[in-house]
């Protein structure tokens, strides 16, 4: 069967009093949803979106941003969240990329001129009646989203609704979501984590809690960074499931975390496989088995590779196609190395390329390169990970300058194309010198 009907049009009529959306201050019902999502869809129609259309927006983690997602799949457009924490210089740039004639924003942010159509979130005040069972299709392509991939040129990763659907369904069938728990929004919906979980919760029934003080949650998504603060607060806490990914887990983070009555679930995942693809659930650390849906190979050389229904459609290219770069094999190459044993589970060791992780977010140090390098005066730059308790790594940049180094100017220069969390802590002026350990 290619269709399933949409959680919100299920649970409208089945429990139309349950909780699909928690705030601090206010709670919405599948039923309040349900019509949120009905008039948003007339609201889009009227504006001119079309299925198909690829719809840009800058999600928060509160309402009504994880309805608008339900609503662009319910009209069969295609959601294209952007990082928030992008400069708001790049945004024409990326709405081009995304082939996109709209964006949706919060009310808050003042957008930078641009050519495409501009919807504050305020625009979507109608609400619809609860009308006959809507079904989504499966084949039909839901997102659009950036990843860093092997370049120093971020990909656009392009995921259908089946892929979403089956990572949430293979997900579920092990980590138990039951219709009273509560799903903590703890990543970002500009990630696949983060709409992961959405699929995750809203087909089981749940409720995404929208803020961490929000009482009762029960299940959390978070990178090691965010346990390693999390154990530092030393606050009560009434999670059943913590799934830990985006980045390796210390051996000794997991065991703190267990010792102090946390059920810490490690998983491996990635942008191209719709988020989990192993997931660990008891017996001695490691990543974990592959769940439904999702298949794993090692190569002889050590690479893991992987195919399934989670599967990505393929990267967005500039002409608007779709590249799916498969092996002859049909697995998806990860360049993630490692070993998997069906009795103790997945190990990852390393990469084959530069990519490094920090706090849960993807860095290829070539995109920052190609920026200093552009800089008059700088002959050569390289960026390294230098290791960091909180974040895992943060990145350092090693210069080759006619000029002596002036840091806070390379930092502003870097501000204006990069994310914060990619511009490099310091800047040295040897290219052999060690790391910075703190």
């Amino acid at each position: 069967m290619n269709q399933f009907e949409c959680p919100f049009s299920l649970h409208a009529r089945k429990m139309p009093n349950g909780w699909a959306l928690i705030s601090q201050e206010k709670r919405w019902s599948y039923l309040e949803c349900e019509n949120f999502i009905n008039g948003t869809v007339s609201i889009l129609k009227k504006e001119g979106v079309k299925p198909g259309d690829p719809v840009a927006l800058l999600p928060t983690k509160e309402f009504p941003t994880p309805l608008l997602f339900f609503a662009l799949f319910r009209l069969g457009a295609i959601a294209c969240p952007l990082n928030t924490y992008d400069p708001l210089e790049t945004l024409s740039q990326k709405l081009d990329e995304l082939h996109s004639s709209f964006l949706l924003h919060p009310d808050e942010i003042k957008i930078p001129k641009v050519k495409q159509i501009t919807l504050p979130f305020s625009t979507f005040n109608q609400i619809g009646k609860i009308g006959e069972q809507t079904f989504l299709d499966k084949e039909r392509l839901a997102t659009y989203l950036y990843t860093s991939g092997t370049t120093s040129t971020p990909k656009i990763a392009c995921h259908s609704l089946g892929n979403h659907y089956y990572s949430a369904l293979g997900s579920n069938g092990y980590l138990k979501i039951e219709k009273n728990d509560r799903y903590h929004l703890s990543l970002p919906l500009y990630h696949i984590a983060g709409i992961a979980l959405l699929f995750r919760t809203f087909l089981a029934g749940g409720s995404v809690a929208l803020s961490n003080t929000v009482e009762g949650i029960t299940h959390s998504s978070m990178v090691p960074t965010q346990l390693y603060r999390l154990l530092k607060e030393e606050r009560p806490h009434s999670y059943k499931h913590l799934l830990i990914g985006g980045a390796s887990i210390p051996p000794t983070l997991y065991d703190e975390g267990k010792k102090r009555g946390l059920n810490i679930h490690p998983t491996y995942g990635m942008t191209e496989m719709s988020s989990q693809i192993t997931t660990h659930f008891e017996g001695p650390f490691s990543l974990g088995h592959p769940l439904p849906y999702r298949e794993i190979k090692v190569s002889k050389e050590g690479e893991v590779w992987v195919r399934g229904k989670t599967l990505f459609q393929g990267y967005l290219q500039s002409d608007a196609s779709l590249h799916l770069p498969l092996n002859s094999e049909g697995f998806f190459e990860t360049k993630d190395l490692g070993k998997y044993s069906p009795k103790s589970g997945l190990q990852i060791f390393g990469r084959k390329d530069r990519l490094f992780i920090s706090g849960g977010e993807n860095i290829q140090p070539e995109e920052i390169e190609k920026l200093l390098i552009n800089i008059d005066g700088i002959i050569r730059a390289k960026v390294v990970p230098n290791p960091d308790e909180e974040f895992g790594f943060r990145p350092i940049a090693y210069i080759e300058s006619e000029e002596s180094i002036q840091e806070e100017r390379l930092k502003s220069y870097l501000s204006s194309f990069l994310p914060k969390f990619k511009i490099p802590t310091h800047f040295l002026p040897s290219l052999d010198r060690p790391y910075i350990h703190k």
